[in-house]
Parts: C-alpha cells; sequence; structure tokens
C-alpha cells in the first residue's frame, strides 16, 4: 500500500490560484517530521558529554545528523508543497529556510567560527509590588503594551542566570534539546533570548490574561482586519482588478488589514501555546516573553516599529545572515575598526536578508521568481528609510545643538512636535511600502484564500 493512501487530505485537488514551483509535488507526512526529528537527534549530542568519551566518532555523528537534517529542511520548499493552501505553503518555505539556516548556525557557524554553544538561560522571577493601570509606568510594557494583553497579572523582576555546565544525563540531554529546538520564542539560551525582548522589571500574564487577550482584543482585531480584506476582495479583485488599479485609499485599507491580520495572528498564537504549555509552569517550556514591547501609537519611528512593535521571531537568522555580514561590509568598505560602530551596515543588512527569506517563500507560490519581490521591495525599502531616518535626526540634533533656542531650553533637544512628525513619518512609510507587500500577497492569491475563495 502506497504513502499516498495515508495522505487523503495532503492528496487532495491543488488550489486554482496556487502556483508551485515546478517540479514539486504534495507535502507528505514523511518529509514534515524527518527534518525536525533529524534536528533534534543532532540537538541531543551538541552538549558535551561529561566524560568526554569517544568525541570524535560522537561529533562525526552530530554534524552528519545536523547536515542531513539541513539539507531535509532546505529541501522541503523546493520540493513540496501544500496543494489545498497558498498560506501554508508559504509557511512551509519559511519553516524549510529558518530550519536550514538555523542547523548551519547550531551545528557549524557558531560552534566552530565562534567556539560557543549555547548555554541554558534559567529565568526567576520574584513578586514584586506595583499597581497595574494607566499609572503603572514603563516597566509593564513589555506584557501589556502591543500584546492585546489588559492590565492584569502579576509584577515580577526577572533575574536571568546562565548555566556554567552542561546537562546531566539523558533525561535533562532531553529536555535540553528539546528547549532548543523551541528557542524561537526567545527564551532559554545564551545565543537566543534577544529574540524576543523582555525587561527585567516584567509582569507575568495569567492565563485567565490570555484569555481575555484572545477573547477581548486579539479576537475581534483578527475577524475585522479578515472582514475588511474580504470586503476589498469581493467589491474589487473578485471582479479580476489588480492591486495597483484600486484607488489608493483602498490600497491604503488593504495594507493596514493584512498589517494588522498579521500583529494579531502571531499574537493569538504566542498567548494559544503559553496557554496550552502553562500547566508544565516552572518547567522553562512554560515560559513565553512578550512578542511586542512598543504600543502602536506610542511608536515614533520606523526604526523603533521594527525595533520595538514588531516580533522578533527570526532575528538571529537576520543576526547571522545579515547584519553580521552588512557590519563586515561596511567596515571593509570605510576601513572603520571593529570597536567602531558599523549602523547603515547592521540596518541593511538585517533588512535584505528579511527581504530574501520573504521572497523566498513568495516564490514557491508564485511558481518562480517572477512576481515575487514585492516583499523584496518592501523591506529593503524600509531599510533605506531606517537609514534615512537616521541621518536626519543626526543632522536635527546637531543643529539644534548649536541653535540659540536649544540653549535657553537648558540642552534639551526635543520638542513638542518631534513625536507629531515621527508617528506621520512611520505610518506613511509603512502604508506606502507596505504596498509591495500587499501587491505579493494578492497576486500569490493570499487575499483571496483569506477572503474564502
Amino acid at each position: 500500500m502506497g504513502l499516498s493512501s495515508y495522505l487523503p487530505t495532503i492528496s487532495t485537488p491543488a488550489r486554482a490560484d496556487l502556483k508551485p514551483l515546478p517540479g514539486t509535488t504534495p507535502l507528505t507526512p514523511l518529509a514534515t517530521l524527518l527534518p525536525p526529528l533529524i534536528y533534534y537527534l543532532a540537538l541531543l549530542l551538541l552538549p558535551p558529554s561529561p566524560s568526554h568519551h569517544h568525541s570524535s566518532a560522537i561529533a562525526l555523528l552530530r554534524n552528519t545528523l545536523a547536515i542531513l537534517a539541513g539539507i531535509l529542511f532546505f529541501r522541503l520548499p523546493l520540493r513540496y508543497y501544500v496543494p489545498f493552501s497558498v498560506g501554508l505553503t508559504y509557511q512551509l518555505a519559511l519553516v524549510g529556510l529558518y530550519g536550514g539556516c538555523r542547523t548551519l548556525d547550531c551545528f557549524f557557524i557558531t560552534p566552530y567560527l565562534f567556539h560557543h554553544i549555547p548555554r541554558r538561560i534559567k529565568y526567576h522571577h520574584a513578586p514584586r509590588h506595583a499597581t497595574p493601570g494607566p499609572a503603572r509606568g514603563g516597566d509593564a510594557e513589555s506584557y501589556f503594551s502591543l500584546h492585546f494583553l489588559q492590565q492584569g497579572g502579576v509584577a515580577v523582576t526577572e533575574t536571568a542566570t546562565t548555566e556554567s555546565g552542561w546537562p546531566d544525563g539523558w533525561k535533562d540531554r532531553l529536555s535540553w534539546a528539546l528547549e532548543l529546538e523551541l528557542s524561537m520564542r526567545g527564551a532559554g539560551f545564551t545565543w537566543t533570548s534577544a529574540d524576543v525582548r523582555h525587561t527585567k522589571e516584567t509582569w507575568r500574564p495569567r492565563v485567565r490574561d490570555r484569555l481575555h487577550s484572545i477573547v477581548m482584543h486579539v479576537g475581534p482585531t483578527l475577524l475585522v482586519s479578515w472582514a475588511v480584506v474580504r470586503d476589498i476582495y469581493v467589491h474589487y479583485l473578485a471582479e479580476g482588478e489588480g492591486f495597483d488599479d484600486l484607488p489608493w485609499g483602498v490600497q491604503a485599507a488593504m495594507t493596514a488589514a493584512l498589517g494588522a491580520f498579521l500583529m494579531a495572528a502571531f499574537s493569538f498564537g504566542h498567548s494559544a501555546f503559553a496557554i496550552l504549555l502553562s500547566p508544565l509552569n516552572p518547567h522553562p517550556l512554560s515560559y513565553f516573553p512578550p512578542l511586542y514591547t512598543a504600543k502602536v501609537w506610542e511608536v515614533q519611528s520606523v526604526r523603533g516599529f521594527w525595533s520595538y512593535g514588531w516580533h522578533r521571531l527570526f532575528s538571529r537568522l537576520f543576526l547571522v545572515y545579515g547584519v553580521w555580514p552588512g557590519e563586515w561590509i561596511e567596515r571593509s568598505l570605510t576601513g572603520k575598526e571593529k570597536v567602531e560602530s558599523a549602523d547603515v551596515g547592521k540596518i541593511m543588512g538585517g533588512f535584505v536578508s528579511s527581504a530574501f527569506v520573504h521572497s523566498f517563500a513568495a516564490h514557491t507560490v508564485e511558481g518562480g521568481w517572477k512576481g515575487a519581490f514585492g516583499e523584496a521591495w518592501f523591506f529593503t525599502e524600509n531599510g533605506v528609510a531606517v537609514v534615512v531616518e537616521e541621518v536626519v535626526k543626526m543632522i536635527v540634533r546637531r543643529l539644534r545643538k548649536e541653535s540659540k533656542s536649544a540653549k535657553d531650553n537648558a540642552g534639551n533637544l526635543n520638542r513638542w512636535y518631534d513625536g507629531l512628525v515621527g508617528r506621520i513619518w512611520w505610518i506613511c512609510v509603512l502604508l506606502y511600502t507596505g504596498r509591495n507587500f500587499a501587491r505579493g500577497w494578492v497576486g500569490a492569491g493570499l487575499v483571496s484564500e483569506m477572503a474564502g475563495y
């Protein structure tokens, strides 16, 4: 009996608007399970053995498993697609590319170039006296700002301790490997703790806080943004109009609705997994730091949005494959020393790497690279916008320092209108450049699938 007989859902006819890569076939359970399973087996052998016996043989086996896992991850989006869903095919490409890059980083780049194997971080939370509410101050931002959580929960002071040793025994090693495989949520290891920002003085939401978030905030946001997307699709796009044929106001509404939908969807997934794993508390697997750390209406720059107003789940990937190469290129071209800032290379490297990752995913649902560069333009333009705003800030500060008004104002370089100008700037940039992202989603069939067509 063939494997296809066990795959009635995966083997269903492909959506008419799905354009998979030539030569790809419907995804199978075996192809889905093998990469993360082999990656996990390799992770079991990553920390040094206490006895150090047969270290060469173990290293050979570990690296062989890692290479195989990496190949299978990279192969996923180039060999398979999900016939009944454009969105899942897009996600499959992100998982395959992310998994392959993560495996390469974990087993080869970090250990051999930086001589570092990730160490586990244990978080301790001591209760502190604080009153949730409008006057609570900035320490509550990490959980109750843009994460759609109500102002409640337990106020805590967080301390982090890095383990000095390695897993002791196979039971601990099994847990260690699983924690590291799932560490994309940003907790638990020295190389991933920055994936999701969290502060020392923070709040730990209870299950009921997260449920309240889903029911009262995330759910309505998802519903309203989806309704806007569907309405635009039904009244314009379903009739055969292209995205560029839409009125500018409708394009902006579509772009904003897609952004709000994605933001709320990430928050829903984060809270849902936190609820499901809450019975494991205080095990590290139950720890979910905040996903967003700034309110939308408090963001005052494009850089502020991407640094604090959006999730950082891919930050390690962009750091290793974008930020570091970008900084190296800038220093090579300018002759800067290692201790000197290479901010332009850092910014553009991060955004260009993000551009490639998202365009790679888009090309798997566009049948090739043609039409898959909307995301690339979006992220590249945002990188340029960040560089421009940093240059403008530097010039404005210099002018204000030299002006008489600054001296009369006790050296305060801020102006009452700075926040207003900053908010108008970043919103206009996101809406204008985001049209490239929305255009790509319309062309790939993602919007029609969201609309239920």
